[in-house]
């Protein structure tokens, strides 16, 4: 009989905004066609939001502010080398974007990284379950720009966007 794992992981949709347009990091996964939004396991000790935000840093390069959760997705696959079949569940936050450049993504992690205009990112991306979640980013953009970042449904996040922009 097959073994089994559950792995928890975190990602993000972190806008960008350029001008009048709204750009997203998609990266390529290493040795395949497979294009996706930024993510990875949970370190020891470390929460969903805070793995999202390093995720980031480290598979496209850039920096951001956790405005909130978009949705859970979950799959499973056959890891080769393990002999056994991972559970895994990847936790997606909205996030706005601070600091960092494309071009400082880590190598070991993803093959490139490219900012895409949110509108077009869905028909780029591989798997059902990421494309979902960009819809639901793209409807919560909708969202935050008809009523401004007041609609942030976290006040805390809130308090800390509006320090942050003041």
């Amino acid at each position: 009989m097959a073994r089994q794992r559950h792995e928890q992981s975190a990602g993000g949709v972190l806008l960008v905004p350029v001008g009048d347009h709204i750009l997203v990091p998609l990266i390529t996964v290493p040795g395949t066609q497979v294009v996706g939004l930024p993510k990875g396991r949970l370190e020891p000790g470390e929460d969903a939001a805070t793995a999202a935000v390093r995720e980031m840093r480290e598979e496209a390069g850039l920096t951001g502010l956790v405005l909130e959760p978009l949705g859970t997705i979950s799959y499973h696959f056959w890891a080769r080398a393990e002999r056994s079949r991972i559970n895994k569940s990847v936790d997606f936050f909205l996030m706005l974007y601070r600091a960092g450049s494309p071009a400082h993504y880590r190598p070991d992690e993803v093959e490139n990284v490219r900012l895409v205009p949110l509108a077009g990112a869905e028909g780029l991306i591989t798997h059902d379950g990421e494309r979902a979640i960009i819809r639901a980013a793209t409807r919560r953009v909708r969202d935050l720009t008809a009523n401004g970042f007041l609609a942030v449904r976290d006040a805390a996040v809130r308090d800390r966007l509006i320090a942050a922009v003041a």
